[in-house]
């Protein structure tokens, strides 16, 4: 007994599950293009991977058939080849607003009463939107970046709670500034995934960036669980977050990526650059 499926059903659930999980993957890789660190792109690589799997096992359509002569089967398997590779296609195509548009559906299929998931989801949303936007300017204003760094930020709260202490801390007269895009987003992920995580207190993390003489001075600094090894080999772990941080403030600016340990405990990085209005 062989399955046959109703060709519109079962292309439905597949395209959708397709454009859903290409637009996720392509941004996941652009993101990883870019310099960000791991965190973001992985989290988007099991968002697809999730995703797909929900829509592919929705109920489809099926009848079974017995004795389908082997023409049959070897036409609906060119078939099968044919949508595979539109689907690898159109991953190159794909349209951005498709993913924003299925999560505002998501978000407005929740009852009021689930108002805290319909924000998270809205800020994951705007996560998404800046990470993929980034991937297409060289220069983004600190206010921008900024803002979406606070996003990330509230993501993560959601799953500190009490745990997790934020501060940002610059004046508008340093905000119109423009920095790289995604430069600053690894170090605060280092510090939430290895300063606050280890910690059962938890701790505060402060995101700082002022003028100093003719330069922008950012710094990110936690009161986590710091790190034990000698400071120099700090760029050696299995992260690339860090790593390719430092790497594009050297290429860009010829710059240092520095750190220290806090005297009540924790990091800090931080770098100057070139003011660039």
């Amino acid at each position: 007994m062989l399955l046959v499926e109703k060709k519109a059903p079962l292309l439905l659930q597949t395209m959708i599950a397709g454009l859903l999980a290409a637009s996720l993957l392509l941004l996941a890789f652009n993101m990883h293009q870019s310099g960000a660190s791991g965190g973001l792109a992985a989290m988007l690589a099991l968002a697809a991977v999730a995703i797909t799997v929900l829509l592919l096992r929705m109920p489809g359509e099926k009848r079974a058939v017995a004795g389908i002569p082997d023409r049959e089967a070897e036409v609906r398997l060119l078939q099968e080849q044919a949508l595979q590779a539109e689907l690898q296609a159109l991953k190159a195509q794909i349209q951005p607003h498709f993913l924003f548009n299925a999560l505002n559906r998501v978000n407005a299929s929740l009852p009021a009463e689930q108002e805290a998931a319909r924000e998270l989801i809205a800020q994951l949303a705007d996560t998404f939107r800046y990470a993929l936007n980034s991937t297409r300017t060289d220069l983004v204003p600190l206010g921008q970046e900024l803002s979406f760094l606070r996003d990330y930020l509230r993501i993560e709260q959601h799953r500190f709670s009490s745990r997790l202490h934020v501060e940002i801390d610059a004046a508008a007269s340093v905000q119109s500034m423009r920095i790289p895009p995604m430069l600053l987003q690894p170090l605060v992920e280092n510090a939430v995934k290895h300063g606050i995580g280890p910690c059962i207190d938890g701790g505060a993390i402060t995101i700082r960036c002022t003028r100093h003489k003719n330069k922008l001075r950012c710094t990110v600094s936690d009161t986590g669980a710091g790190f034990c090894g000698p400071l120099d080999q700090i760029m050696l772990g299995s992260g690339v977050g860090l790593r390719n941080t430092a790497l594009r403030l050297e290429k860009l600016y010829n710059t240092p990526l520095q750190v220290e340990r806090n005297s009540g405990g924790g990091l800090q990085f931080m770098f100057d650059i070139p003011i660039q209005p």
